[in-house]
């Protein structure tokens, strides 16, 4: 019980208490029938209103709040999660931060050329509580997204897990899951952003860094 409790409250990148979040979250559960239904809809919302753009900033605490994606209108994984996780916790269904490490098989060029490697550490999804068990929920790429790229669409009907799909619409690979990170009530900012150091690289962040807030993939 104390697990759930502690993901229904504030935490260190889930300003859920903001009065935004709150207003937002109401209006979206708004004559839902149920948690499943609520949960559903912030989904799809945070997925499809919000544009996939890993070259967003990601220095500060600041730059993965749900607000901030709400004011900036594009983000990567972890910010995407964060607004996700935010609502939730407004409406008050328990939501907390999941990690892995991701092979992306089918790696936009920009993305490649600024990483170097197909390899995303520190991928970030929520998991959201639901009828007793924790769901994975990965809002990352937005529809109209896939529909481009021609990847997969992850859909979350509040009863079962929406992870990002093996394989795109032609067959090809294109996500494998290769380390399990755990989960987390609060944003490891920092662990985050040591692990990124030790795995790309400096000069690697520094590319990141000046590609942040440039053009989508």
């Amino acid at each position: 019980m104390h697990e759930t409790q502690s993901c229904l409250r504030p935490s260190f990148g889930v300003n859920s208490d903001a009065p935004e979040i709150l207003a937002l979250a109401k209006e979206i559960a708004s004559g839902a029938q149920d948690e499943r239904e609520v949960a559903a809809r912030l989904f799809r919302y945070t997925r499809d209103t919000f544009r996939y753009n890993p070259f967003a900033p990601f220095e500060s605490i600041e730059d993965f709040l749900g607000t901030s994606l709400l004011k900036r209108g594009y983000g990567f994984c972890t910010q995407k999660a964060a607004l996700l996780i935010a609502l939730c916790r407004a409406a008050g269904i328990p939501a907390r931060f999941r990690f892995a490490d991701l092979v992306n098989h089918n790696l936009p060029g920009r993305l490649g050329q600024v990483l170097g490697t197909d390899r995303m550490i520190y991928h970030t999804y929520a998991e959201i509580f639901l009828d007793g068990r924790w769901l994975k929920a990965t809002p990352s790429f937005e529809k109209a997204l896939c529909e481009k790229m021609g990847w997969r669409l992850s859909d979350f009907d509040g009863t079962g897990h929406a992870i990002l799909h093996a394989t795109d619409l032609q067959g090809r690979p294109h996500i494998e899951y290769v380390v399990d990170r755990g989960s987390s009530s609060s944003l490891p900012l920092q662990k985050m952003l040591d692990t990124w150091l030790e795995e790309y690289g400096v000069e690697t962040l520094e590319r990141w860094k000046a590609a942040a807030g440039g053009s989508d993939l």
